[in-house]
């Protein structure tokens, strides 16, 4: 699971990144605003601000320079009236059109017929420019002059001063920028994504890890298994493993409740209980488990049946887990009779070696004293000593 979320996130952060560089690169080749530069007779000059067609060629980068004519008709909902003839052919003709009546795409394919180079489309009653498209694709495969949209204001200064009649020109001049709305939509939908990936990818983790750690702590009822036994100095003898708690390095006090872990191991409840509920369910010093794992769970039942049976794949020497069966207090009292035990065992082989190692000494004087007599004196000796 977690590889399949690498290789989509993979995937996801290649599919951004080819997508950022194509759109960086395409739209640096659209135009998406331009300007008009009017200049009239007596060389003055104006600007003026358009927006460019969503169909139709592109103005070239250089700009077109063209001499303005009004439509004829206004609207170019119809075939309108082609430009005049002149003699430098150098000079193009940008034809200007009023909106409304008929779609944007109908008027310019009008005005590529007629014979212009450009179009532009002025607003009526509003300057606010608006982006032109179309929805007819048959229309769109026919037009191949660029086009431009300007508010009401810009098309009646153009009108009075900078029309072929008056002997103005026009420059249409691209802009080649990245505006807002063009980048930030399909670059916040990609980011969206990939947070959306990078948010499921930290919840299966999270619920994997969580899955994993409850798998490795102990259960309350689990843990209610386990015994635990009342610290009293003199009444057990505690072996010298059970004098300190290896957690909290304090010697245990009478009353202290010590839990008693299958390896033998002993612990302050407060300070085992919660290593084995919150961190792991092995011993903290051995890191022997403290009960079997889910599959051999299973099985425990019959291990036990059959604990006691002897086979010959039986080793010889029993799992030191086996000392768990035993209670606390069972287990110190063992280890107090066994050393009675010994103690007296200890004693008792003393006594007979000094009563053998007396014996000896006085067998070893006799025999010496033996030897050094003379054969009558040791007869006599060695009869009165029978």
């Amino acid at each position: 699971m977690l590889l399949s979320i690498g290789m989509l996130m993979l995937s996801a952060t290649q599919i951004y990144t080819i997508l950022t560089v194509q759109l960086f690169a395409f739209l640096n080749l659209l135009p998406v605003e331009a300007d008009i530069l009017a200049y009239n007779l007596e060389n003055g000059t104006q600007t003026f601000d358009d927006l460019p067609a969503r169909f139709g060629y592109r103005l070239p980068a250089e700009g077109l320079k063209g001499f303005l004519i009004n439509s004829k008709p206004e609207n170019a909902c119809e075939p309108i009236a082609p430009p005049p003839l002149r003699d430098n052919s150098s000079g193009a003709f940008i034809v200007l059109i009023r909106r409304l009546e008929c779609n944007f795409d109908i008027k310019v394919l009008n005005a590529q017929r007629a014979g212009y180079k450009a179009a532009i489309v002025h607003n009526v009653d509003s300057d606010d420019l608006i982006s032109m498209g179309s929805n007819d694709i048959e229309i769109l495969k026919k037009i191949d002059i660029p086009s431009v949209f300007i508010g009401e204001t810009s098309a009646n200064s153009l009108k009075e001063e900078f029309t072929y009649e008056k002997g103005g020109h026009v420059v249409l001049i691209p802009e080649f920028s990245l505006p807002l709305e063009y980048y930030l939509i399909p670059f916040l939908i990609i980011v969206g994504i990939c947070l959306i990936l990078i948010v499921i990818f930290m919840i299966t983790k999270f619920v994997q890890d969580r899955h994993r750690a409850r798998r490795n702590r102990l259960r309350k009822d689990q843990l209610k298994k386990i015994p635990v036994h009342k610290f009293k100095k003199g009444k057990w003898i505690i072996h010298y493993e059970y004098d300190v708690c290896a957690i909290c390095l304090d010697e245990y006090e009478d009353g202290d409740k010590l839990r008693i872990l299958p390896c033998s191991h002993a612990y302050h409840c407060k300070c085992v209980d919660p290593w084995l509920t919150k961190t792991k369910k092995t011993c903290p010093v051995c890191k022997q488990k403290v009960v079997p794992s889910q599959g051999d769970s299973d099985s425990e039942t019959d291990s036990s049946q059959e604990e006691n049976e002897v086979s010959e794949n039986t080793p010889l020497l029993r799992p030191l887990a086996s000392v768990s069966t035993q209670s606390f207090g069972a287990l110190s009292e063992s280890h107090s009779h066994q050393n009675m035990t010994e103690s007296s065992e200890y004693e008792e082989d003393d006594n007979d070696n000094i009563d053998s190692s007396d014996a000896e000494n006085g067998i070893n004087e006799e025999s010496v004293v033996v030897q050094l007599q003379p054969n009558d004196e040791r007869e006599y000796r060695v009869a009165n000593t029978v």
